[in-house]
């Protein structure tokens, strides 16, 4: 039994791990607890939803795990180095397990990152068409300045000069659309 601890005592991602893993199971159950104490308090607790409960203390486990080990690291990163801007495998833990719903939610996002990085997010698409919009927009533009050159050219009267001009301001006007 001493070798087994001892050995346990070298393995420097065991206790860590071990601390996690407790956090998770205090977060988990501190939320299961505050979710069924109202119905505890009036005596309206249903056990049909025991279920419920049991599934909800596993989900804040394994998101309290993952929070602590997955993302941990890269979480007391940002918090800094110091001894007392840290935050232990065990309360990171302890956050995910009392928040699974916050882990699920992180995980979704970086999941949506790496696709956008895998399939690219689309902009380049945007401007392609933008830029074909915008060059229509110009032919069109061009198009009713020459009208208009060549009415002013020809002698046509002012009205018609005039109603040519507007609608070169009209399809200034109009949105370029794609």
């Amino acid at each position: 039994m001493n070798e087994l601890l001892s050995d346990l005592d070298k393995s420097v991602s065991f206790w860590p791990s071990i601390n996690a893993f407790f956090g998770a199971m205090l977060g988990a159950s501190f939320y299961v607890l505050v979710k069924t104490q109202p119905y505890l308090a009036n005596r309206s607790y249903d056990p049909k939803y025991n279920a419920s409960y049991i599934s909800r203390f596993f989900t804040g486990v394994t998101g309290g795990m993952i929070l602590s080990i997955a993302l941990g690291p890269f979480i007391s990163g940002k918090l800094g180095t110091a001894l007392d801007q840290s935050l232990s495998p065990g309360v990171i833990a302890l956050l995910g397990g009392f928040s699974a719903r916050a882990v699920e939610l992180i995980l979704q996002r970086l999941v949506e990152v790496l696709m956008a990085a895998v399939r690219g997010d689309g902009s380049d698409d945007a401007k392609a068409k933008l830029a074909v919009a915008a060059i229509a927009k110009d032919d069109a533009v061009k198009k009713a300045l020459d009208a208009v050159i060549d009415a002013q050219a020809s002698g046509a009267p002012a009205a018609k000069v005039k109603a040519l001009l507007d609608g070169v301001r009209d399809e200034v006007a109009k949105p370029t659309r794609f």
